[in-house]
C-alpha cells in the first residue's frame, strides 16, 4: 500500500542521502555524497546511534571509568580484539642471573685476565681508566706498544716455545685482525701487516726502541 511505499522511501533517502520525500541520487552521486563531506551532516546531526559510535567512538565516562587518575584506567584490558584479559605478570620467567649484580671491577682483576681480554679492553675503551689499566698489565707481562705501528709486541724468547726465533732476537707482536699473536717479520716485507712466512726462512727483523724495552 502507501505506507509501504513511503517507508521504503524514507530507508532509500537515509541510505543514499537523498532528502525524504525527495529522489534518490544516483549511484555515483551517492558514494560521492554519502562518503564525501556532504556525509559529515549526518554525523553531526547525530541522528543515528551506530554510525555516531563508529564515527566519534564512546565516551569513557559513560563506562566508569576515571579518566583524571593517575593509575591505569584498565589494568587487565589488552585489546579490543583481545579473547581474554591481559595478565598482570608478564608470561616469561627471567633466568635467576639476571637479577646478580656483577662485582665492580678493580684493578686487581687484571692480573687474572687472559691476554686476549686485555688486548680488547685496551682497543675497545679509548681514553677510558680501564684503558689505562689493561696497558699496565701489559707492560707488565712484558709487552711493548709500538706508537707508529700502533701494535703490542714482545720477544719471541720471553714467550712460551720461543725456540730458534728467541735465539735469533725475533719479536711477536698481537694481530688485531686475526686476533691471535704473530712472528714478526718486518715492517717491509710483510711485517706488521701479517706476512706468516716460515720462521726458518725470514730474515733478523729488529724494531725501533719500545720504550723502555
Amino acid at each position: 500500500g502507501m505506507g509501504d511505499e513511503a517507508a521504503q522511501s524514507h530507508a532509500l533517502a537515509r541510505d543514499f542521502g537523498a532528502p525524504p520525500g525527495g529522489e534518490p541520487a544516483s549511484s555515483a552521486g551517492s558514494a560521492t555524497d554519502r562518503f564525501g563531506l556532504m556525509g559529515i551532516l549526518s554525523v553531526i546531526r547525530m541522528t543515528e546511534p551506530d554510525l555516531n559510535t563508529l564515527a566519534l567512538g564512546t565516551d569513557l565516562t559513560s563506562l566508569g571509568l576515571n579518566l583524571n587518575s593517575a593509575d591505569s584506567l584498565y589494568a587487565t584490558f589488552a585489546s579490543p580484539w583481545a579473547d581474554a584479559p591481559a595478565q598482570r605478570e608478564p608470561e616469561f620467567t627471567l633466568p635467576q642471573c639476571y637479577y646478580m649484580q656483577p662485582p665492580a671491577l678493580k684493578t686487581g682483576h687484571f692480573s687474572k685476565f687472559q691476554l686476549e681480554t686485555l688486548f680488547y679492553i685496551f682497543y675497545n675503551m679509548p681514553r677510558d681508566t680501564l684503558q689505562a689499566y689493561a696497558a699496565t698489565e701489559l707492560y707488565n707481562r712484558d709487552w711493548r706498544y709500538h706508537k707508529d705501528l700502533t701494535l703490542w709486541f714482545t720477544r719471541a724468547s720471553r714467550q712460551e716455545g720461543g725456540g730458534e726465533a728467541g735465539q735469533k732476537g725475533q719479536y711477536i707482536y698481537f694481530d688485531i685482525h686475526e686476533w691471535r699473536k704473530k712472528l714478526f717479520h718486518g715492517v717491509g716485507g710483510g711485517g706488521a701487516a701479517g706476512g706468516e712466512g716460515a720462521e726458518g726462512e725470514s730474515e733478523e727483523a729488529p724494531l725501533p726502541n719500545l720504550g723502555g724495552d
